[in-house]
Formats: structure tokens, C-alpha cells, sequence
């Protein structure tokens, strides 16, 4: 048991009070010896004693009703909502915190001076003292690894902000609870309490895409039977003033830059701001209008007697949050397509390869990317012919849900080519003295539109004696047949681009580059157009692969994945910047989630003001009937004897 307002507890010391007049009121009598009394005395020596009871009883109902009256007041809660009293805390292996560490979080908490993040931390530290004997695990959404921690103490401690401080990344909750829950399972926990502590912005659950997920972890919470309990606490930011800027576009010219930037406010009206505009250092002072409560705004930043390569800062006046003020830009030569190459055909890969090299000042080529590369994800394209699927295809599935770009060719042998991401049928060799011809395509828009003069590709020249069909997306140029000679597929973010034949003499005469140069040439505009090598975000897969890089902007000791800034990668300039989508202030409600997660094992408290409890009953109302039988016990003790001696005659 423990107490919302524990010094209402002084109270306590109020039950002497009826001590204190019984004592004095034995001092005001003084006994005088009278001869005349002894008879009357001796004859009520038997009821003395009943008297004396009464006295000591009603004394001990007067004291136990102050007392009881004083934990009232104290709130007095529990750590069960099921049962009505429970002094024992329930015995609970582990407590584990499930921590948003989103950069919303670092908003003030409603009805205080304190961000969110540090109000939940202090919820889970009262949470936790109703299990003095279990041991704290701790998970957060931007490492998502559970691990134990020695006490409260040490998430606050300064050598722990890494894992436990503010951050400008996003998060994915569901992912996180998810992993929390494994550990569990993989350490054998038998009886456990987590408490996930977040703000429930919208974009942090993807409740749509995530819907599986959270299936499986009402059926984890529900298998256990009230082993495991799940809480959840809903904070609320505090409505301040704030303004904050964002990214939607820029252009890279030569001697300078031009983002088309997103300011927006929580305020209707128009005010002037001093914008920051820093250039490898250097600042200026921009004053501008801008109309709230969203406004586009696209300046233009003249990089001359700059660098060729170097870094932008575009800063907003503090205000509330000062998370969302700054947008930092990398500009120059690391803005290069990196394009990676596996092929077994040889005359396959040297043809893509001589292709790339037409644009060696605007793409980087790795050939032959390992394994390694891939679980990096170091890539914008890649272009891949033939390649151990066994070890790879999750690794590729990722990149591409992540924004990548493949553009796939088929295999040379007759072999059951199978990928997570396409299909193919058997390959077909056409017959003698024939060819397959490709027949339509779409010659307005896309990757086959006209050239700008009106001409056409010149597809109909194709000769093709092999093809192998892909099976998946949506064909963008079809064989006489009604086949996909070409098809465009949609995976998350990312886009797979399928030829059904190579660049070599013995498959077509695609080689010889009239219709498959323009084709990979677009496909290489598109991915720059699209490319997030100058818009990284905090807490993606990229930024944790960069970890270890050293802050131009910020503390030497800051990393990528927690804090947006200019990093330096050698020599070249990647600016991170905190999650867009955190700019999204929609908020998730109770009632948003309990469509599937609904187990009786998982419990929700919304925070509404700056004093709540979490997930846990208040019983005042036990100790008001307490205090209210002791009262009527003083009543009944204070009536007249010869009222009970009536009444016992009578019957």
C-alpha cells in the first residue's frame, strides 16, 4: 500500500488528542475519603470493572477513528485494481518500463514545469515501489533491447542518457513492446508488471499497419492469465506556445540552395520571426512574416566563396519546445546517387556498370555489395542479377520497405528463381529465325514516356531470344503476347523494377543501349529525386549504422540515432534531423486501441492533470467505513448502562 498524499499522514498524530482529555480529565477530580460512601462503594465494586471497559474501549474507537480518518485523507492506494484492499504488495518478478523516447516526449507535461518523459519516469518510480522486491528491466523505442538496471536511480543518472534521455527520433511502439515481451519469455519470467509510458502519438503505433502485432500481443498478455500485466499510461503535453519548421523539398543549384520549408504554429494569426541562417558557421539573421498556423516558405541561401561541400542550418526563435526549431541541410558532392551492382553475367554488369560511369559525377558505384553492405542498407539502387537469396532476401525486403530502389534482371540458367519481393516463370527461348517483340507501353508518363522532342523509345527494334516472365507488379511494356516485358512493383516505400531479359548477345540486343540506357537513366533521376542522402532521420536504420560519427554542430559525444544535427563521415557532411512525422500531432485514443487490445490483463490510466495514479485502486473508501464503525462503536459505547440493564430485564 502506498499513499497519494502521504502527509496528510501527520495526521496520525492527532489520535493522542483523546488520550490527552481523558488524562486531563482524571486530574480534575480529587479523591476525599468519606465514611458515609464506603457502603456505596463496596456495592459497586462489581460494576466498576464493566466501566472501566467501556472507558478503555470508547477511548481506543475515538483514537482509531482520528486515525482512521487521517489515511483517509492521506489517499491511500493499492497495487491490485481487482481486489477492494491489498497491504501485501504483489509478489512480481520483474517490473519493466516500456519508455517512448520519441521527441514529442520532451514536450512540457500538462499542469507542469516538467517534460513528459520526465513525468512518466517519476510515475513508474512511484509504480515501482509497490514491488520492492523485484527487479527493474527497462526497454526504450530507439535501441529496443531490454536489459536490467540496478535501481530508479540509474535512469536518471547522466552516464545513462544515451538509453534513457531525450531524443529527436520517432518510435514504434508496438515493435517495442513486442521485444520487451521476448525478453520475458526468452528469461523465463514468470510473474511480471510493464508499464508502457507514452504520449500515443499516431505515428508512433501505425495501428493500421501494425494491426497484427498488437493481435499478438493481446494473445501473449491473455495466454498469461494475469502473470503478465500490461499498463499503459497516456500523457499530455502541455498547449504552449511553439512554432516549428520542416523539409518538404529543395533544389541544389550551383552557388546555391533552396528548401521549400513547412512553418507552422498552435496559433492563428500573422507574426514577424528572426530566422537563423547558418552556413558551415557563419549566421545571418533573416526577419520574415509568416502566417500561422502553417505557411510555406522557400528562400534562397547563396552558397558563393562557400565550399563546395558543406552544411546549412535553419533555426526558429526558442519557444516551448525547442526540438522542432532547428532543420540542419548537407549540400555538395555527398548528395551522390550510390548505386550497388551484383551480377553473374558478365556482360550484364558491364554494361549496367559502363552505364553508371556516363554519370560519374552524380553516381557512386559499388560493385559487388556484400553482405554486410546490405545490413547497412548503403544504398539508394541496386541492381541486381542473380544472388544467394538464402541469406539476403530479409535484408533486401527491408531496404526496399525502407525507401530503396532494385531494379532486378533474370537469371541466365533455367532455375527456380524465388524472391521475397518477385516471382518469375520458366525461361522461353523464342524460334528460329524469330523474336519476341514488345508491342505496348505507356508513352505519355513514366520511364517509357516520349523524349521531350515527341520521339518514342525505340522498343519495337528490340530483338529478344530468351525471356524469363516476371510473375509480380504491374507491367509497364508488353510483348506481342499480352507478357511483361517490364514491370514496376510497390513495396513499402520502395519501388522493384523487373526486365524480363539480359543485356547479353545470347538473351537480346538490349546491350546495345537504345533502349535500355534511357530506361536505367530515368530510373536513376527518379531515385535522386527521391533520394534521403541529405535528409536523414534520427532513429532510422541509417542513423544507427552512424553511430559512431562525431558531431560538427552539437556535443562531441552525441550520436545520430538520439540527436539531430551535422555529423561528419570522412570528410563528407550527413545532416539528421528528428522524424517528420512527429510533427503530427495526432493523438491516439484509449478507445483506438482497446479494439485490439482488449485483455482483462490490460490496464489504462490518462493522465488529465499533473497529481494521477496509475494502475492502481484508491481505497479511502475502506478506511470511511472504518473510521465510521469506530464512531458508531464511541456512540453506542457512551450510552447509559441503565439502558442495557432495561432491556436485558425486559427480555
Amino acid at each position: 500500500m502506498s499513499f497519494l498524499q502521504p502527509i496528510a499522514l501527520f495526521g496520525i498524530a492527532l489520535a493522542a488528542t483523546p488520550i490527552l482529555i481523558h488524562l486531563l480529565n482524571l486530574m480534575r477530580h480529587r479523591r476525599e475519603p468519606w465514611a458515609a460512601m464506603r457502603f456505596l462503594i463496596k456495592a459497586k465494586e462489581n460494576s466498576s470493572r464493566m466501566s472501566k471497559i467501556r472507558r478503555w474501549l470508547t477511548l481506543l474507537s475515538r483514537v482509531l477513528a482520528i486515525s482512521a480518518l487521517a489515511i483517509l485523507m492521506s489517499r491511500p492506494i493499492t497495487t491490485d485494481e481487482s481486489s477492494l484492499i491489498n497491504f501485501a504488495s504483489q509478489k512480481s518478478e520483474v517490473v519493466m518500463l516500456v519508455m517512448d523516447r520519441s521527441s514529442s516526449m520532451q514536450k512540457t507535461f500538462a499542469g507542469s514545469s516538467k517534460t513528459q518523459l520526465e513525468r512518466g519516469l517519476e510515475e513508474f518510480a512511484q509504480f515501482s515501489k509497490s514491488f520492492p522486491d523485484s527487479k527493474i528491466a527497462v526497454i526504450e523505442t530507439v535501441f529496443s533491447e531490454a536489459f536490467i538496471v540496478d535501481s530508479i536511480e540509474t535512469i536518471n543518472s547522466r552516464e545513462m542518457a544515451d538509453f534513457f534521455g531525450p531524443t529527436d527520433s520517432g518510435g514504434n511502439l508496438p515493435y517495442t513492446i513486442n521485444q520487451g515481451l521476448n525478453w520475458l519469455d526468452e528469461t523465463e519470467i514468470g510473474h511480471a508488471q510493464i508499464m508502457v509510458i507514452s504520449d500515443q502519438q499516431q505515428s508512433n503505433w501505425n495501428i493500421q499497419e501494425k494491426s497484427q502485432l498488437l493481435k499478438d500481443i493481446n494473445e501473449r498478455i491473455e495466454a498469461k492469465e494475469g502473470l503478465w500485466k500490461l499498463h499503459f499510461l497516456k500523457l499530455q503535453a502541455a498547449d504552449l506556445n511553439n512554432f516549428s519548421v520542416i523539409c518538404k523539398s529543395y533544389r541544389e543549384e550551383k552557388g546555391s540552395f533552396s528548401p521549400t520549408l513547412s512553418i507552422t504554429g498552435n496559433q492563428k494569426d500573422i507574426q514577424s520571426l528572426p530566422v537563423k541562417i547558418s552556413i558551415n558557421g557563419d549566421s545571418y539573421i533573416e526577419k520574415c512574416r509568416f502566417s500561422f498556423p502553417s505557411t510555406t516558405w522557400t528562400p534562397i541561401i547563396s552558397l558563393a566563396d562557400q565550399p563546395l561541400t558543406g552544411w546549412i542550418k535553419i533555426s526558429l526563435p526558442e519557444d516551448s519546445f525547442s526540438h522542432d526549431n532547428d532543420y540542419f541541410f548537407s549540400y555538395g558532392n555527398q548528395g551522390m546517387l550510390k548505386v550497388g551492382i551484383h551480377c553473374k553475367d558478365l556482360e550484364t554488369k558491364k554494361f549496367i556498370t559502363a552505364v553508371c560511369n556516363l554519370n560519374s559525377d552524380k553516381i557512386f558505384v559499388e560493385k559487388d555489395f556484400s553482405h554486410e553492405q546490405l545490413k547497412r542498407n548503403d544504398n539508394d539502387l541496386l541492381i541486381i542479377q542473380e544472388y544467394s537469396s538464402q541469406n539476403n532476401d530479409a535484408k533486401i525486403l527491408e531496404f526496399i520497405k525502407n525507401g530503396g530502389k532494385i531494379v532486378l534482371f533474370p537469371e541466365s540458367e533455367n532455375e527456380d528463381q524465388e524472391y521475397k519481393f518477385q516471382n518469375w516463370e520458366k525461361i522461353e527461348s523464342a524460334s528460329k529465325n524469330n523474336f519476341f517483340e514488345i508491342q505496348e507501353w505507356n508513352r505519355n508518363e513514366g520511364i517509357f514516356a516520349n523524349t521531350a522532342n515527341g520521339r518514342e523509345l525505340a522498343l519495337p527494334y528490340l530483338k529478344i531470344l530468351k525471356r524469363k516472365i516476371p510473375t509480380e507488379g504491374e507491367t509497364l511494356a508488353f510483348y506481342k503476347d499480352g507478357k511483361s516485358f517490364f514491370s514496376r512493383k510497390t513495396i513499402g516505400d520502395g519501388i522493384v523494377y523487373s526486365f524480363s531479359t539480359l543485356p547479353s548477345r545470347d538473351w537480346s540486343n538490349l546491350g546495345e543501349g537504345f533502349v535500355l540506357v534511357p530506361l536505367l537513366l530515368r530510373i536513376f533521376d527518379e531515385c535522386s529525386e527521391s533520394s534521403s542522402l541529405n535528409l536523414l532521420e534520427c532513429g532510422e536504420d541509417t542513423s544507427l549504422k552512424y553511430n559512431e560519427l562525431s558531431s560538427i554542430t552539437g556535443e562531441p559525444n552525441e550520436k545520430p540515432a538520439i540527436k539531430a544535427g551535422i555529423y561528419k563521415d570522412l570528410g563528407k557532411f550527413l545532416a539528421f534531423n528528428r522524424k517528420a512525422s512527429e510533427l503530427r500531432n495526432k493523438i491516439l485514443q484509449q478507445e483506438d486501441l482497446t479494439q485490439t487490445l482488449s485483455s482483462d490483463h490490460i490496464l489504462w490510466s490518462d493522465s488529465r492533470t499533473s497529481n494521477f495514479s496509475f494502475a492502481r485502486a484508491e481505497i479511502w473508501n475502506f478506511f470511511l467505513i472504518i473510521m465510521l464503525l469506530f464512531l458508531l462503536a464511541e456512540s453506542l459505547l457512551g450510552l447509559p448502562m441503565s439502558n442495557f440493564l432495561t432491556k436485558s430485564k425486559k427480555q
